[in-house]
């Protein structure tokens, strides 16, 4: 029996919508676009707060950013300003 989904986060199952060419699993559009449009939803309602745990500025910055995102230290995002 070939996977037809992975539980996701305990609620979604990622394969159902998404689908895997690899797997040979058709994506379902609608459901993509309802998983989009509810976390876009989550993003600009502050549902789903985005967490910057460090911000790095510049490019030249970049070695001391990635250092930081190697260690699995960061408690959220690792930004770089250009």
């Amino acid at each position: 029996m070939a996977t037809r989904s992975v539980q996701f986060h305990g609620l979604y199952k990622v394969f159902d919508f998404t689908g895997n060419r690899h797997l040979g699993l058709l994506g379902n559009e609608e459901a993509f676009a309802r998983a989009k449009q509810f976390i876009a939803g989550g993003l600009s309602d502050g549902s789903f707060p985005v967490v910057i745990d460090r911000e790095f500025p510049g490019i030249e910055s970049l070695p001391a950013a990635m250092e930081v995102m190697a260690s699995n230290q960061a408690k959220g995002k690792i930004v770089v300003t250009i």
